[in-house]
């Protein structure tokens, strides 16, 4: 395998909850803006300029060549000239890129890191038509340094142009980022942008779209025995959409020695529609953080994934320390919502992981999986989480599955003391084997104060699309179900959402085998969804501080 509520249950929430139609699907609830101008009605602010400081030492690379591309696998020996211990800004000149390989980076301080960003405009990563070359963005080596498309004045990054979400701007903000990596779907084996060999590194204020396969890899290999940590990497105020595999893909599933991810930050991304696991993270280590990002529309490829079971909304793999997953929005996925595992390796810390304060919603099979192997000494917490949406529909694809009748399952091989506290779930399932309530002891497990009764929708600011539209009404379009037996023609009834080629379309009329661009008299074509992801104010999910924040620290 590749590898709250809380339930101070207030009567104000429950109440609210059971007001709504006892028809109400699992969906999301469309939050549309309420200014006239168009925004959400609320006071924006915009984050203040100057995050980086005044550039002193700057230098700027060459554009793109005759051929599109700028390749230099070793950047400080190409240009011996520039003094890369000092430098402050490394500039990329705006234009359109069929490759870029930039390698070599310098190790830094992270007193004075390097900054990278566009310069003149925006830095479009596009592939020509039937390329062979294997990837689109590469960028190696080095600590201690930035890549942004932050537009920040005094700073000297990015571009007025191309400012991304910022001042809260997320529903526009889309094609309008310092870098834009759209591979078009050309090649399946392409990541949006794959970096390695690195760490202490920070990302920001990108978009990557339609990526052949993941849309941000991150990796260190193994030399001699032993592989580099991946340490200390922040991944914030990110916009990676409509994937055809995975949205972020970090660490490896091969057999240890693995890259530890001590301390990696995981904050305020929206990561939409994807393929696959819209987050999958491994080898996570003491002080590895993932908060305050929406995850939504996952798994979208499901019926005709690159492989069976990588479907769920996210996959998470922790070894060995303080690890927190909180305030997060998982929404959308086909047989987990997550797909969690513990495994350590030789001198990791004991284990201790929280879930807290997340939100998750609408899939097809299993809520949480908890598998891997675990001891006693390591402890898993999930406190004032909610779920909803578990309606199993997975045997469509996957014959032989059935219900599983539990948001929970844990694994033979987890003996770690394991505590479900204050956690509120929707719907007919158990929360775990060997359970009635919410409250009592079933193997490692210890539950107290959860709750199963109503849980709201998330609202979101403004999704774009139709009014109504269920998360899991949405799949990415195929022909056939290639993972299902007998590979049966797809069937698409009228009204029925798919997105193809990152465009979204609505059929028309009952349709079999016919490609959406190709068939408009049944396949109709819709705007782009906008993707203002942030909690709806004045929610519930708002005031505990569930989901997108507006900024990033």
């Amino acid at each position: 395998m590749r590898w709250k509520i809380v339930v101070i249950v207030m009567s104000t929430l429950i109440a609210a909850a059971c007001a709504e139609d006892e028809g109400r699907d699992a969906g999301i609830q469309v939050e549309e803006p309420a200014g006239s101008d168009g925004s959400d009605g609320r006071a924006e602010s915009c984050e203040p300029f100057g995050r980086f400081g005044p550039p002193g030492n700057t230098f700027t690379l060459p554009g793109p060549g005759s051929n599109g591309q700028l390749y230099i696998p070793d950047v400080q020996a190409r240009f011996p000239e520039v003094d890369w211990s000092t430098l402050d800004r490394l500039y990329i000149q705006a234009g359109t890129y069929k490759l870029l390989n930039l390698g070599n980076l310098p190790v830094r301080s992270a007193s004075r890191p390097l900054v990278i960003t566009n310069k003149g405009g925006q830095v479009i990563l596009r592939p020509s038509a039937g390329t062979t070359q294997g990837y689109l963005w590469v960028i190696n080596g080095g600590t201690n340094w930035v890549l942004t498309g932050r537009y920040d004045a005094d700073s000297g990054t990015g571009h007025p142009d191309f400012p991304g979400h910022r001042c809260g701007a997320y529903a526009t903000s889309r094609q309008r980022y310092g870098f834009l990596s759209d591979d078009a779907f050309v090649h399946g084996s392409h990541m949006g942008l794959a970096i390695g060999g690195a760490r202490g590194f920070e990302v920001e204020f990108l978009e990557i779209t339609r990526s052949g396969f993941a849309g941000l890899r991150i990796n260190n290999t193994s030399s001699g025995g032993t592989v580099p940590p991946l340490d200390d990497i922040r991944l914030h105020d990110l916009y990676i959409h409509d994937t055809g595999s995975e949205g972020i893909y970090f660490g490896s599933t091969q057999a240890p020695p693995t890259p530890l991810g001590s301390g990696l930050k995981v904050y305020n991304n929206r990561i939409v529609r994807t393929g696959t696991e819209a987050l999958q993270v491994q080898n996570l280590g003491e002080g590895a953080e993932i908060h305050h990002n929406v995850m939504a529309f996952g798994a979208l490829d499901w019926r005709a994934a690159f492989q069976g079971y990588q479907d769920n909304n996210s996959q998470a793999q922790v070894r060995g320390g303080h690890i927190r997953f909180h305030h997060n929005v998982f929404m959308g996925g086909a047989a987990a919502l997550l797909n969690f595992f513990v495994g350590a390796e030789s001198g990791d810390l004991p284990l201790d992981v929280e879930f807290t304060d997340n939100y998750f919603a609408d899939t097809l099979n299993l809520g949480i999986y908890v598998g891997g192997t675990s001891g006693g000494g390591s402890r898993l917490r999930w406190e004032r989480n909610a779920f909803r949406g578990l309606d199993f529909g997975y045997a469509e694809v996957y014959p032989s599955t059935t219900d599983p009748g539990v948001i929970f399952r844990l694994g033979n091989t987890i003996s770690s003391p394991t505590t479900l506290k204050d956690n509120v779930w929707e719907g007919g399932r158990k929360l775990v084997a060997g359970l009635t309530g919410g409250s009592g002891t079933s193997g490692v497990v210890t539950a107290s104060g959860n709750v199963n009764g109503p849980v709201p929708a998330m609202g979101f600011v403004a999704t774009g699309l139709p009014a109504g539209t269920a998360t899991r009404a949405l799949e990415m379009w195929t022909s056939r179900a290639t993972l299902a037996p007998g590979q049966p023609e797809m069937t698409y009834a009228a009204g029925r959402l798919v997105m193809h080629d990152g465009q979204l379309y609505r059929a028309r009329s009952e349709n079999t085998n016919r490609v959406p661009p190709e068939h408009p008299d049944v396949w109709e074509l819709l705007p782009l969804p906008v993707d203002d992801l942030r909690t709806a104010p004045g929610s519930e999910w708002a005031a505990r501080g569930v989901g997108l924040l507006d900024s990033a620290p």
